[in-house]
């Protein structure tokens, strides 16, 4: 079978109104090639099509796949040992979010669920998941979009896939603030709590501020527990590291969670990502609460 130029195919799958066009959308500014919609079964054909001329100067691929139907690991299984034959390397981007921000994206857009023909949005939604646990399972990349507007699916991406194939990157480690208040992420690795903290919101004079300002750090660096904290945070990273990046671990996602995710939980992932970064670790931060009362734009 003659291979194409694409070396690294991304299948991309997950819950309807998760984000899978935002998703294609961006890997092409990567530097991928993409296509939407492609039933499984016709991937392998698609990706000998391929061979022709056109498209030789890409060498990363990526395919929106839907799958809402009994049987499908079975499917998608047997079409990742075939395309194995046809590229080097084949992952699975599983995107996903919770019910009541998929029924809310839904109601919004006033779009029909795939599977809303004879049952409520919710229902739909319902039924998809049973279809789509194994594939989850399967998933060698899972992205919860929940609360992730379409500039932070995009830094999400590029931590992904800033490398290309053939390279050795790095682990890369995402630390992310947010509030308990508003909930927490199901794609994280690790979830630490700050609230132990003295809490800045009490001080009329700091409520309006974040973890971001002086005055704010000021306040939590007086009793010496957040520094205390910030190395017991540094040495579980010194011993954690060396151990993922023997295991080829690509990504570390660590969220670190106060109250309401302005001020505590921001200063602890902004002074962890210095820490981390003068170790000389690759380090994302992103901070998933902060100004939260400002419009946010959800990708859909």
């Amino acid at each position: 079978m003659v291979k194409t130029s694409i070396r690294y195919l991304v299948l991309v799958t997950g819950f309807s109104g998760s984000g899978r066009s935002s998703t294609l959308k961006y890997l092409e500014d990567l530097g991928f090639f993409w296509i939407d919609n492609l039933p499984l079964q016709l991937v392998p054909a698609f990706m000998d099509y391929l061979v022709e001329e056109e498209v030789q100067r890409y060498h990363r691929g990526a395919i929106g796949i839907h799958m809402r139907g009994p049987g499908c690991q079975t499917l998608l299984d047997n079409c990742r040992q075939q395309l194995l034959t046809q590229v080097e390397q084949v992952d699975i981007l599983f995107l996903e979010a919770n019910f009541e921000q998929l029924v809310r994206r839904y109601r919004e857009t006033r779009r029909r669920h795939p599977l809303a023909i004879d049952r409520t949005v919710r229902e739909a939604i319902e039924l998809e998941a049973t279809y789509l646990e194994p594939l989850r399972a399967m998933a060698d990349l899972i992205i919860d979009t929940s609360a992730t507007t379409v500039p932070a699916l995009k830094d999400r991406l590029d931590m992904l896939f800033h490398t290309e194939l053939g390279q050795s990157p790095d682990l890369m480690i995402f630390l992310r603030s947010f509030g308990f208040k508003y909930g927490t992420n199901s794609d994280a690795d690790m979830v630490l709590d700050g609230r132990f903290l003295a809490n800045p919101y009490y001080d009329p004079s700091l409520r309006h501020l974040t973890g971001l300002d002086e005055p704010v750090q000021r306040f939590l660096e007086q009793s010496h527990e957040a520094e205390e904290f910030l190395d017991r945070l540094q040495a579980l990273f010194d011993y954690l590291v060396p151990r993922y990046r023997q295991e080829k671990k690509r990504y570390l996602t660590v969220d670190i969670g106060c109250t309401g995710g302005q001020h505590r939980s921001v200063y602890l992932v902004t002074r962890l990502a210095q820490r981390l970064t003068h170790k000389g670790f690759q380090v994302l931060s992103r901070h998933r609460d902060l100004n939260l009362g400002h419009t946010q734009e959800f990708c859909l």
